[in-house]
Formats: structure tokens, C-alpha cells, sequence
């Protein structure tokens, strides 16, 4: 159901800074902060349009665009981190003085220290301009190819259609300088018919890869398919899970335990060496794979690396950041969250292999 044309529409990407202007705030940042002890700026930039629609209908388009810098100090065995989404002398001034007062008041203990420069290259394999182009008639385009295919079949049409593009610039006193943008794209739809309805989705980040039609005939067949459908007897059944389901099920075996510190605390079912699965599963964390949106770094700056988790049904490695490598004596995997952190590393991209 395509808009009425305007002109000047706006793109996902309108006034979005560059990563070299991000590097220069967090320089400004840096440049302003404590010589003593060691320093991290983070500043990272987000816009995000969104158009949502609800019984066959758009009823709500938005965008929005938030900037935040973050700022880690560290000395005399003490840690204080502060956040702002203003800059300006001013604003950095406040900043320093916030991140120091929390600082000075931490309890003494063993700090998560800013990493050194590994020498990992800022790649963008992530990054779509197509994804950061997308305007508002295109996603009312889009949004209608789900519609009309509801509603041949008497059904009606719901979801989402949102563009994210993200840039990160991290520095530190340590040397480590990086910056890289990621775009992602996410196309929802649920139809609904008298007596059943049914989900499907797609994401890339590159806008142009989704395939709205296909994703309407998949999402509408299946809701005729279930009208009328019956309960099943509480029981022992053997099932194919759908895509959705399968992404759910990783999603959730990543955040219990195929990070380094649930391995490390005996929280997961990770034990290296052992034959965990059948032996056509192969779970990986996989930067590479562009269509997940990846960043070449994670919230440490770290490189992130490709890791395969469970290979061929065996528990081969779990994911770290700084912290968990030295427990461990490794190196880390770059998949750090901001730090300090009480969650650990986590997997980023997961994959699961063709069996």
C-alpha cells in the first residue's frame, strides 16, 4: 500500500555522523579526561525508523536518533563509568566529573582494564548504504506486499518493518582506536484469519535482500493452512521445528551457557571434549557471515574472532571477553559487553550449520 509521494523524504541515515566525526567527539572526550590512570570513550550513534501496521493498515511511522558517550576510568584499583547523550564543553566537563566522583567512591578491587590495540582491521562487511537509504514510502511499499497477500485469502495483516544503522567509535589511553557502522533490516509479518493465524520474519543488513513476497506467501499460506486447528494431547510427539523456533532454541542455549563465564562458574552444560549432540550439529559464533550485521569489534574493542562452539555434535570452545580469558589463559574472542559487566561474554552472530 504504497504512501503518497512527498518530496524530501527522509532516509534511516539523514544527519547520522561518520565514524571519523564519532572518532573525533570521543578524541574531544579523551583529550578532556584524567592523565592519571587509564581511560575508555565509547560514543556510539543509533538511528532507527520504524513503520507499523495492524489490520491490513500502517498506523504508526517513526524514527528516531540518539547519541551516547560513554566514559570508563580506571586507577588505584578503582573503576567509575558516567554516560551522557549531550556534547559540548560543558557536557564533557560533567561527564569527567561524574565518571570520577563514581570512581573515587567504588570499593578497591580488581578493575576490568581498557585493552591494548590488537591490531584488528575496521572492516564494514556489516553495513548496507542501501538499508541506510530506505525511506518511509518504501517501507509502506513493502508493508503492503504482506497486506495485499493477507487479504487475498481473507486474512489481515500485522508487524513491523524496522531499518536500525549503528556506527561505534571506542578509544582509549591505551592506543585502541576503532570505529565501524553495522545496518540491519527486519521485516515482520503476522497474518491473522477468523480461526488461526501464523509468524514469520526476515533479516539482513542489507535492505535489498529481503524478499517481502516471499515472505508474504510463506506467512499467509501457512495462516490458511492453520484455521481451524485442533489441541493435541499433552504427550511425547516428534516434531519439525520451524526456522523461528530453531533461532529461539540457539538464542537461549547461547545465553545459559556458551559463554566463557558460565563454563567458568560450572553454570553451563559445556564440558570440552564431549559429545553433546548428534553429530549434524554444528554451532558457530561467526563474524564473517555479513548478513548478521556484524561489528569487527566488540565493547572492548576487541577484534571479534570466528568461533565454532559445538562441532559436529562435540563442545569445542565457548565465547570470552578480557576478563574470562585471563581466567582462562586465552586469548579473548572479542565478544565482550560494555565493561565492568556482571553477565560475561555472550555469543554475537550465532549459526547453526546445514545437517
Amino acid at each position: 500500500m504504497p504512501l503518497p509521494q512527498r518530496r524530501g523524504a527522509s532516509r534511516v541515515s539523514d544527519e547520522l555522523r561518520t565514524p571519523d566525526e564519532l572518532l573525533s567527539i570521543a578524541d574531544g572526550v579523551l583529550a578532556r579526561a584524567p592523565t592519571a590512570g587509564e581511560v575508555e570513550v565509547t560514543v556510539t550513534e543509533t538511528a532507527t525508523a520504524l513503520t507499523r501496521y495492524a489490520n491490513g493498515g500502517i498506523h504508526q511511522n517513526v524514527a528516531d536518533r540518539t547519541l551516547v558517550l560513554r566514559l570508563r576510568l580506571v586507577r588505584d584499583g578503582r573503576s567509575g563509568v558516567a554516560e551522557t547523550q549531550v556534547i559540548g564543553d560543558d557536557a564533557t566537563s560533567a561527564l569527567v566529573e561524574a565518571a570520577e566522583l563514581i570512581r573515587a567512591h567504588s570499593p578497591v578491587g580488581e578493575p576490568v582494564h581498557p585493552i591494548a590495540p590488537d591490531g584488528g582491521v575496521d572492516t564494514e562487511h556489516g553495513y548496507s548504504a542501501a538499508t541506510a537509504a530506505v525511506t518511509p514510502e518504501e517501507r509502506a511499499d513493502t508493508v503492503g506486499v504482506i497486506c495485499t497477500a493477507a487479504d487475498k485469502l481473507g486474512q489481515k495483516g500485522f508487524g513491523t518493518y524496522e531499518n536500525t544503522i549503528t556506527a561505534v567509535a571506542m578509544v582509549s589511553s591505551t592506543g585502541l582506536r576503532r570505529a565501524a557502522r553495522r545496518s540491519e533490516a527486519e521485516l515482520i509479518a503476522v497474518c491473522r484469519g477468523d480461526d488461526g493465524s501464523a509468524y514469520g520474519a526476515r533479516f539482513a543488513a542489507d535492505a535489498t535482500a529481503l524478499d517481502a513476497g516471499a515472505l508474504a506467501a510463506e506467512v499467509s499460506e501457512r495462516c490458511a493452512r492453520n484455521q481451524g486447528a485442533t489441541a493435541l494431547d499433552p504427550g511425547v510427539y516428534e516434531v519439525v521445528l520451524s526456522p523461528y523456533a530453531t533461532a529461539e532454541m540457539l538464542e537461549y542455549l547461547g545465553l545459559i551457557g556458551l559463554g566463557a563465564l558460565a563454563m567458568l562458574e560450572e553454570r553451563s552444560f559445556m564440558r570440552f571434549g564431549e559429545h553433546l549432540m548428534s553429530e549434524t550439529v554444528t554451532i558457530s559464533d561467526d563474524v564473517r557471515r555479513s548478513e548478521l550485521a556484524p561489528l569487527p569489534f566488540d565493547w572492548e574493542g576487541a577484534t571479534t574472532r570466528p568461533v565454532t562452539i559445538i562441532d559436529r555434535g562435540t563442545c569445542a570452545a565457548v565465547v570470552h571477553d578480557s576478563v574470562t580469558a585471563a581466567r582462562a589463559h586465552v586469548p579473548t574472542t572479542g565478544h565482550s559487553f560494555p565493561q565492568p559487566n556482571s553477565d560475561g561474554p555472550l555469543p554475537h552472530y550465532l549459526c547453526l550449520d546445514g545437517g
